[in-house]
């Protein structure tokens, strides 16, 4: 019986030690990991606290991610929007300094007398070149500058993403595939021949620039012509959003072809045109009342007339672009405001994601000094287990039969 007694005392001790052991083992990894166990069924009735903590907390994380994308995308869509402002300012100060006297021609100025009259007149009626002066070769090579630079501008991307072509992403918001800058020539060329079935006078070319439909002008300049996509030319590209929660969306939306843009893009080519110069009409030398007209400049019989109807156009293009240099503060506006308001979201979550990392810390985390001790303690557990077993197992066969 004492033998049997031994044993079971034996077996015990080793339950015991082997149940300290794997105790020491749980402790380790408490203390490696900082956390209570390594599987929810460990947490026992924290369980549900951590799942959904965890899982609120990821919804969070989620949203949090999707504003920095946003942030990230309206940062470089008011860049854009900034400079395409600023390269317009820049030429609308160009065309404040332009001076609004003379034909700005490289040429001598022709002044008609009529022969048949016995007075001298000095009708001036054209000039003796078509090459523009140092100040319109100036204006005209800026407006050429521009123009490529503003156009990559309306294009502005992120990866392979454009931003500002609304919800059709994948799609180059304008393209110069040379149909503005035919239309333009046409318009122009039409304006200019005043014995043209196609002439239109002054108001008629401002009209045209300045619409964007047929029903507001037979000679339009519409989103298509300009070179925007089919897409929003129709205007069938939706919004852009922003999911920030469960329940609220913020669109931060802005357009290659808002009519701000779309204003400066058609100035410019205008400004730019070949067939824009001369001024006025270029005859030969020496000129005699009657001779053809080599180069045609602006309508008019006489030079003023020409210099009239030239600045005319000149000045509703300035005020164009003006008006739309003011409108692109709105476009800024809109997007300046939904960057407020996101990031304002953005702040409420992070504040919120830190108090579920508190929840999930209560839950699952252990005090790791509190576990050192329990380690130590079980240690020297373990060491007097080791003791008592010992001496167990020195009572073999033989000190029994004694």
């Amino acid at each position: 019986m004492t033998g049997i007694s031994s044993l079971g005392q034996a077996l015990n001790q080793i339950e015991r030690i082997k149940e300290q052991n794997q105790l020491l083992t749980s402790l380790s990894v408490q203390l490696t990991t900082g956390k209570k166990t390594q599987k929810f069924s460990g947490l026992d009735t924290n369980i549900l606290v951590s799942k959904r903590a965890r899982a609120d907390f990821k919804s969070l994380e989620t949203y949090v991610n999707n504003i920095d994308h946003a942030e990230r995308r309206i940062k470089l869509m008011l860049n854009a929007v900034e400079e395409f402002k600023k390269q317009a300012e820049n030429f609308s100060n160009a065309l404040i300094g332009f001076s609004q006297q003379g034909p700005h021609s490289k040429g001598d100025i022709i002044s008609y007398d009529d022969p048949l009259t016995a007075e001298i007149e000095t009708t001036k009626v054209g000039v003796t070149s078509a090459e523009s002066d140092v100040d319109f070769s100036t204006l005209q090579d800026l407006a050429k500058n521009i123009y490529p630079f503003l156009a990559d501008l309306l294009n502005a991307q992120e990866t392979d993403r454009y931003l500002l072509g609304g919800s059709d992403t994948l799609t180059k918001p304008f393209q110069d595939n040379g149909t503005l800058d035919a239309a333009m020539n046409g318009l122009i060329s039409n304006w200019k021949n005043e014995l043209s079935p196609s002439n239109i006078s002054s108001t008629q070319l401002v009209s045209a620039l300045t619409s964007r439909t047929t029903q507001a002008s037979p000679n339009a300049l519409t989103d298509s012509v300009v070179g925007y996509s089919a897409a929003l030319s129709a205007g069938n590209v939706g919004d852009v959003f922003i999911r920030v929660n469960e329940v609220t969306e913020v669109k931060y939306t802005a357009l290659a072809n808002d009519g701000a843009f779309r204003d400066v893009m058609v100035a410019l080519s205008y400004f730019k045109n070949e067939n824009l110069g001369p001024i006025g009409d270029v005859f030969a030398e020496p000129y005699t009342p009657g001779d053809p007209v080599l180069t045609e400049g602006a309508p008019g019989a006489t030079l003023q007339e020409m210099q009239d109807n030239f600045y005319q156009v000149f000045n509703a293009m300035s005020t164009m672009i003006n008006r739309a240099i003011d409108d692109i503060d709105s476009v800024r506006f809109s997007l300046e405001a939904a960057r407020a308001r996101i990031s304002e979201v953005k702040t409420n979550h992070i504040q919120q994601k830190n108090v579920l990392l508190d929840t999930i810390a209560g839950a699952e985390d252990v005090d790791v000094n509190e576990v050192a001790v329990k380690i130590t303690a079980l240690q020297l557990q373990l060491e007097s287990s080791y003791r008592v077993t010992a001496l167990t197992q020195e009572l073999s066969l033989t000190n029994f039969l004694r």
